[in-house]
């Protein structure tokens, strides 16, 4: 069934009205102005599964303990481009920020910093990460491990995560490069924000608790699964769990809870964050240029029968971004609504839609 309504919001009122929860929640405003940046960025390019409809989910976590609102994130290790950080269970965004900043900052010296993380949480869309490489010049690289939420390939139960990976890449006239991806065949908050705007889904996204294909999203909980991206998917996600929990120390597969029901219970996500300085490899100038001339030629294939355009990873996700500061953000009535029964909980005042 179709959204009702949507409302549209300016970028200001919408990020004051994130700031004003998280703040409440226990983070400092410097925090709360950072996790709003990245759940406001996401729901502008169009990725309104990790937009502002998780913010109730993050702030229950600081409330009820689950997440520590003021951590003492450490670096375990470090090498010339090796670092191990321990984000003393933080907000996922805070940790990452912080560790993708450590690693831009020491790429800049070695040209490269692979950074593995332990003791996080849920990072909301990985693109944010990767593109912070994109002002540097650089590639940036940015990946989870998730509680068990999709089945194993010729599996019917949730078995491992489906493993978020983000690689953004600097182009000349072009926007970015920027790939953002699951390893399922639709992401978990896809179906979970299907289920609140009370909405079908396609058959292959999940199964139902007894194994079956269904298309309706409340199915998903609890006892569904999502379904993997092919064998392909599921053998990403399998390298991505090794990388960001084995290889970190961090929680893997099982060992994790689910971060927006466990609200109370520290989860242990694993990342991994890469940051590759250009400039060692060859004349930045030079690399732009090529990329562009990449981008050129496959946008001047010839078009499929009844195909709109040929678009780059992360293309859409600019126009839309481009798109929401010129005409507004735009929220659907039913995420407006559970947003607002939030604000009444905690006590702040709730969106006002009539100026939406």
């Amino acid at each position: 069934m179709p959204q009702e309504k949507a409302y549209l919001f300016s970028e200001k009122d919408l990020r004051d009205f994130c700031r004003r929860s998280f703040e409440k929640s226990g983070l400092s405003r410097e925090d709360a102005e950072l996790v709003t940046d990245t759940l406001v960025q996401a729901e502008m390019r169009g990725v309104d599964t990790h937009g502002v409809v998780r913010l109730p989910f993050y702030c229950k976590r600081l409330i009820d303990g689950g997440s520590r609102a003021n951590p003492e994130i450490k670096v375990l290790t470090e090498r010339p481009s090796i670092l191990l950080i321990d984000g003393d269970n933080g907000l996922g965004q805070v940790i990452s920020v912080w560790a993708m900043k450590k690693a831009i900052e020491k790429a800049r010296f070695s040209g490269i910093c692979f950074a593995a993380v332990r003791n996080s949480c849920h990072f909301g869309m990985a693109a944010y990460y990767a593109m912070m490489a994109l002002s540097e010049d650089m590639v940036g690289v940015a990946a989870s491990n998730a509680p068990p939420v999709m089945a194993a390939w010729g599996g019917r139960t949730a078995a491992i995560g489906n493993n978020p990976l983000a690689i953004a890449v600097p182009a000349d006239k072009s926007f970015p490069l920027v790939l953002d991806m699951a390893m399922s065949v639709a992401a978990g908050g896809k179906v979970r924000l299907a289920a609140l705007n009370k909405e079908k889904i396609p058959f292959g996204w999940i199964l139902d608790a007894q194994g079956r294909p269904t298309d309706n999203p409340a199915d998903f909980f609890p006892g569904g699964t999502l379904l993997p991206l092919g064998h392909k998917g599921f053998g990403l996600a399998v390298m991505i769990e090794v990388l960001s929990g084995v290889l970190s120390g961090a929680g893997i597969l099982g060992e994790m809870g689910l971060w927006f029901r466990d609200t109370a219970v520290p989860i242990n996500n694993g990342h991994f964050f890469m940051a590759l300085d250009i400039r060692p490899f060859c004349d930045l100038n030079g690399f732009k240029g090529r990329v562009e001339k990449m981008i050129d030629e496959l946008k001047s294939s010839p078009l499929a029968e009844g195909s709109t355009g040929i678009f780059m990873p992360g293309e859409i996700e600019f126009l839309k971004e481009e798109a929401s500061r010129r005409d507004g953000i735009s929220v659907s009535k039913e995420v407006i609504q559970h947003l607002n029964r939030f604000a009444l909980e905690i006590g702040i005042d709730p969106l006002n839609v009539e100026s939406g």
